[in-house]
């Protein structure tokens, strides 16, 4: 379901009639480009790449605009040695400054909601409503207590942090055309590679360095978005600071060993080191991610109508490269666990880099999807 604030936004001139859009996705440890061709129903990667951000003081802080300035000149760089000449892009946000909610609204015209979208939604949002850009998602009529309604989905993201996003892309050399959420971006591509599952219900986790997007889609409607404080630096941190080495070294233990089953311990000659990595991650991953994605689980049998369980979890993302990372939540969870590779799906060259990084380009490829004019969002005016 792709929302865009695109109309709102003054700062945008671009009009973009066709072609393609580059997807920039913009994490805490790299950026992720992706262009794709649509080849009939086939999907081609063109081009596109990581290009990774130099470790900071502070890997679990927010990006000074020092660090953005550094970004993106290592952005136009890249694009240069590619040979991708400035287009219109795409890019997202997510965290604590956005925020998602399925919300039922009094039936009225599409322009009427444009127009009241401001009094309708301030109930439902924690900022001052002048300080945020909105935009709704129709998804269908229902009827409450003898009265007509409208379930939506409400999309409301701080001016400062759009505006941000807007600003970074300027100064790649790239004209901004359009915002989205990324876990809207997951689930698009997601339902794109998988069209049997938009009758499931399922929940998608796309796992960065500093944050994990959790999303539910019930039969196609995306019913729980949450961003959870957990992600990659996370992890590496507690390695660090359980063998008093730096950020590097512990990136380069938690990758070597991942999460390591009891009963091949024994086999492995450091075995000592193996098992302080793996108790190290399970603390996290149990009081952060395990803790966060059952009380979602329990938000969502309250809200669906439908009576089907989750069918699956979906790790996307660079986190999800995490070793048995998949087998360990499947064993807690007691639900099927997949590692998702959009690039199953997408003719692609033999970049080793890429496909060894297949499944934390998913928001960048979700962003390359996307047109002018996709999106049926409604946005305040």
């Amino acid at each position: 379901m792709p929302i865009d604030f695109k109309s709102l936004l003054s700062s945008i001139t671009a009009i973009h009639k066709g072609g393609d859009i580059i997807g920039v996705d913009i994490g805490r440890s790299s950026v992720k480009i992706a262009k794709i061709k649509r080849s009939g129903s086939s999907l081609i990667f063109t081009n596109g790449g990581i290009i990774p951000i130099p470790v900071a003081a502070n890997p679990s802080a927010e990006m000074t605009p020092e660090e953005y300035d550094g970004i993106a000149r290592s952005v136009r760089q890249f694009l240069s040695s590619k040979g991708i000449k400035s287009g219109v892009a795409a890019t997202s946000v997510m965290g604590n400054s956005v925020i998602v909610r399925y919300v039922k609204f009094p039936k009225m015209s599409h322009d009427e909601l444009a127009k009241s979208l401001r009094f309708e939604a301030e109930e439902f949002i924690p900022f001052d409503i002048t300080d945020v850009y909105l935009s709704v998602e129709l998804v269908r009529d229902v009827e409450e207590e003898g009265q007509p309604k409208m379930e939506a989905i409400l999309v409301a993201a701080k001016k400062d942090i759009v505006d941000g996003k807007i600003e970074i892309l300027k100064s790649m050399g790239l004209d901004p055309l359009i915002i989205d959420v990324d876990g809207f971006c997951v689930n698009n591509l997601y339902e794109y590679c998988h069209p049997e599952c938009a009758e499931q219900n399922i929940m998608l986790l796309n796992i960065g360095a500093q944050m994990t997007t959790l999303l539910i889609s019930d039969g196609g409607v995306v019913r729980v978005v949450r961003d959870i404080p957990f992600g990659g630096n996370m992890l590496t941190n507690l390695v660090m600071n359980t063998f008093a080495c730096d950020f590097s070294q512990a990136e380069a233990l938690k990758k070597q060993h991942g999460i390591v089953p009891s009963a091949e311990l024994e086999t492995l000659s450091d075995a000592e080191t193996a098992e302080q990595v793996t108790t190290s991650l399970i603390q996290a991953i149990d009081e952060q991610l395990h803790t966060e994605i059952q009380r979602s689980i329990d938000y969502f049998n309250t809200i669906s109508a439908s009576a089907e369980e989750i069918s699956k979890i979906v790790l996307t993302g660079g986190g999800a490269r995490l070793k048995n990372l998949d087998k360990y939540l499947n064993r807690q969870m007691d639900i099927p666990v997949e590692v998702f590779n959009p690039l199953e799906f997408i003719q692609h060259g033999d970049d080793e880099e890429l496909v060894n990084n297949a499944s934390a380009f998913s928001v960048a490829i979700g962003l390359a999807l996307r047109k002018a004019g996709d999106s049926n969002a409604i946005r305040a005016v």
